[in-house]
C-alpha cells in the first residue's frame, strides 16, 4: 500500500549515519510514472567505478544494490503510486522503502547518511489536508495525506421524508427542516473538531453547493475555523478525483503564499534584530544547538562542504579531516545536512521557491525558538 508519509519517518532517517564517514548507503529515488530502467544502470556504473578502488565500499555497494533489486522485483506498483524512496546499507543491515503518491525526481545518491532532502520537500509541499464536501442533507469528510486519501467518512440524513406528514403547514415543516439541517451539520461539526484537533489536517477545504457550507462554517469552533484555507462551490456528486485534485491545487497555491508570509517575517525580524538568522554560517551554527523553530530554504539551493560524522561537524569547502577530531571528513552538500540536523531537533522546514527577499539573505534563514544570552 502506499506510504502515509510523516515528519517522524523523515525524523528517523536523519538520525541514520555511519559514524566511520563511510559512504554506505544508498539513497534511490524513482519516478514511478515515467520508469527510467536506465537510469538505475547508468547510475550504479557510475557509482561502482569511482568505489572500486575501496573493497570494502565496492562490496557494500554491490549488495546493497542487489537488496534494493530484489526489492524492484518482488513489489509491484499500487493504485495511485507516482514515485518510490528507497534507503538500504547492507553493512548497516538497514532497508525502508516509501510508496509515494506524489513524484519525485529520479536520483541515486551514495552518501554517510540517507539523502532525506526530496522526502523533507515533499512533506512540506504535500502537508496532510481535510476536505469536507456537504450539502444540507449529505456529507462526506476526506483527509488526503502524501498523494492519496486516506480516510473518508459519509453520512446522509433523510429530512423530506422523515418531517413532511399529511396535514402538516408549511410553516411548522419549515421549521423543522431547519431544526434537523442544523442537527445534521451539528453532527458533521462535531466529528470534524474530533478529526481534526489533532495535527491529523493542518490545513481544510469546505466544498459543497447552496449555503449549507457557509452555516456548517459558522457553527465551527475557533480553532477549526483557522485551519479553513478556502470554501469552494462544488457539486456534491462531483467525482472524487476531480474534487480531491482541486483541493490539492488550493493547498499548494496556499503552501506557496504561507511561504512568502514566513519570508516577510524573517525579514522583520531581522530588521528588528529580533528571534532570526540569516546566511549560511549563522542558521547552520542555530540549527545544531537547536535554536531554530522554522528553517527556510531556497528550493534548489546547494553548497559544498564536508562533515565530520563522528563529532557531527559541518562546514563549508574542502577538508580531508576534521579539525577537532581528526576523523575522515566525506564531501556534502551542506544544505541537506542543515535539514537532517532541523528534523532531528522537530524544526519545521519550509522550502520556498523563487523568493528574491530569501536569495539576498544568503538562500537560507530561520525563525528562532530562542536567541541565547551575549558571551561576555
Amino acid at each position: 500500500m502506499l506510504t502515509d508519509l510523516k515528519n517522524r519517518d523523515i525524523k528517523e532517517l536523519s538520525e541514520v549515519y555511519d559514524s566511520e564517514n563511510r559512504n554506505s548507503f544508498i539513497s534511490l529515488y524513482l519516478d514511478i510514472a515515467s520508469l527510467d530502467n536506465k537510469f538505475v544502470r547508468r547510475r550504479r556504473n557510475t557509482c561502482k567505478s569511482v568505489l572500486k578502488e575501496n573493497k570494502e565500499l565496492s562490496e557494500n555497494f554491490e549488495k546493497t544494490m542487489q537488496m534494493i533489486e530484489e526489492y524492484l522485483n518482488k513489489n509491484e506498483r499500487e493504485k495511485g503510486q507516482q514515485g518510490l524512496a528507497i534507503f538500504a546499507s547492507k553493512i548497516h543491515n538497514f532497508f525502508r522503502a516509501y510508496k509515494l503518491g506524489m513524484p519525485v525526481e529520479n536520483l541515486l545518491i551514495v552518501d554517510t547518511s540517507p539523502y532525506i532532502r526530496p522526502l523533507a520537500r515533499l512533506a512540506d509541499e504535500y502537508e496532510a489536508f481535510g476536505l469536507v464536501l456537504l450539502d444540507s442533507q449529505r456529507a462526506k469528510i476526506y483527509v488526503v495525506s502524501s498523494g492519496k486519501v486516506g480516510y473518508k467518512k459519509r453520512y446522509a440524513n433523510d429530512i423530506i421524508n422523515k418531517h413532511k406528514k399529511g396535514g402538516m403547514s408549511q410553516a411548522r415543516f419549515q421549521r423543522l427542516r431547519k431544526g434537523a439541517i442544523d442537527h445534521f451539520l451539528k453532527n458533521v461539526a462535531d466529528d470534524v473538531e474530533k478529526l481534526f484537533s489533532n495535527d491529523e489536517a493542518v490545513k481544510i477545504i469546505i466544498a459543497g453547493s447552496g449555503n449549507a457550507k457557509i452555516l456548517f462554517k459558522n457553527i465551527l469552533p475557533p480553532h477549526i475555523k483557522s485551519k479553513i484555507v478556502d470554501i469552494i462551490d462544488m457539486d456534491f456528486d462531483e467525482a472524487e478525483g476531480r474534487l480531491v485534485s482541486k483541493a490539492e491545487e488550493i493547498v499548494l497555491e496556499d503552501e506557496k503564499e504561507t511561504s512568502e508570509k514566513y519570508v516577510s517575517r524573517l525579514r522583520d525580524e531581522i530588521l528588528r534584530n529580533g528571534l532570526a538568522v540569516h546566511g549560511l554560517k549563522e542558521t547552520g551554527e542555530a540549527v545544531i544547538n537547536g535554536q531554530i523553530e522554522l528553517l527556510l530554504v531556497s528550493k534548489g539551493y546547494k553548497i559544498r562542504g564536508w562533515i565530520c560524522e563522528k563529532c557531527q561537524t559541518v562546514d563549508t569547502g574542502v577538508k580531508d579531516k576534521c579539525p577537532y577530531c581528526g576523523s575522515r571528513t566525506s564531501e556534502v552538500d551542506v544544505i541537506e545536512e542543515l535539514i537532517e540536523f532541523a528534523e532531528r531537533t522537530d524544526t519545521k522546514i519550509e522550502f520556498v521557491e523563487d523568493n528574491p527577499i530569501l536569495a539576498e539573505l544568503g538562500g537560507v534563514g530561520g525563525l528562532l525558538r530562542f536567541k541565547p544570552p551575549p558571551v561576555e
